[in-house]
Formats: structure tokens, C-alpha cells, sequence
């Protein structure tokens, strides 16, 4: 399922957002959280801002999330007014958002999107210290996934970038 359609037909549509909640979620969203260095962070591809008002509770700072799709944007600025979100048309994440961000968090995010290499140079860029990157090892039923990852696929994804494997599924550079 294309990106745009997972999130407006899949994640709104069954309000996903709820599972979020969940201890493993909850246990994902907060190891995120512990690598983070600095005061202004960004977690990218934050659908409707849930997962960052998550991090936000677990490591207190100026939070902003990023989405692709600008109606998300709108309800996720509508749901957490003490949040800044910005919107990105394309993987220009430092001209989306203006400046770049102590630390950046994109979880679970890099496997629904077909140019993943566009999306980590974005990455890349927009970060000034630590940017933790997670996704399953492992197929989900997730109608949105494209990809399964291996710890190879990643290293050669990240390969030129000074970036340390912390577990087999959190990556940060």
C-alpha cells in the first residue's frame, strides 16, 4: 500500500494510534527517548503527533514532529497544541522544518517508504547529534510495509554516515 493511502486509509481510518499505548510501543517510544542528547527534538513521520507527545512524557524538551501529508499535519497541530509540526512535500526535511535539531527520531517509519535513501539523507541532514532510526527485523501484518530490513540492508542503507548499531533494530547516528 502506497505511503499516503496506509496513512489515511489504514492508520487514521482504524485509529492505529491507539496501539501506541501498548507495553511494547511504550517500551519502543521510550528506549528512543534514551539516546536522545539536547533540547530540541523532531520525530519524523509522526503521523497525528501521538508518538511524539509519548516522547515528549518520557524526555521533556522542545518536541516537533513531521509528516508528509499536510492534512495529518493540520489534525495533528489540532490534537497537540504544545507541539510544532511541520509538513514536508517531499525529503527536503531542512527546508521543510528551517533548521536542524539536536537530536531526531524516525521510528517505524523507514520501511513504509519507497525511496528510502532519499529519506535518509534527510535524515542525515537535519540532525546535529543523535538520530535514532527503528524498524521491525521481522515481517508484521502491516498493510503498509514495503520492506523488511536486515542488519546488512541497513548498514549498506546508512554506508558513508558515521552511525553506530546499538541493537539490531535501533541504529543512530
Amino acid at each position: 500500500m502506497e505511503a499516503k493511502k496506509y496513512l489515511e486509509q489504514h492508520w487514521v481510518k482504524n485509529k492505529v494510534w491507539t496501539h501506541l499505548a501498548w507495553p511494547k510501543h511504550q517500551d519502543r517510544l521510550k528506549i528512543c527517548t534514551l539516546y536522545l542528547k539536547g533540547k530540541e527534538f523532531l520525530d519524523v513521520g509522526c503521523g497525528l503527533g501521538h508518538s511524539t507527545n509519548w516522547m515528549k512524557k518520557f524526555l521533556p524538551g522542545n518536541w516537533s514532529g513531521l509528516e508528509f501529508f499536510s492534512n495529518t499535519v493540520e489534525q495533528a497541530q489540532k490534537l497537540f497544541k504544545n507541539i510544532t509540526f511541520y509538513y514536508a512535500a517531499d525529503f527536503d526535511l531542512l527546508s521543510a522544518c528551517g533548521k536542524k535539531f539536536d537530536s531526531v527520531v524516525c521510528s517505524e517509519v523507514i520501511e513504509h517508504v519507497e525511496n528510502d535513501r532519499a529519506l535518509v539523507e534527510g535524515l542525515v541532514e537535519i540532525t546535529k547529534n543523535i538520530l535514532v532510526v527503528t524498524t521491525p527485523n521481522c515481517y508484521v501484518d502491516d498493510p503498509g510495509l514495503l520492506r523488511v530490513y536486515t542488519k546488512e540492508m541497513l548498514e549498506k542503507l546508512f554506508e558513508g554516515y558515521d552511525f553506530l548499531i546499538v541493537k539490531k533494530n535501533i541504529f543512530f547516528y
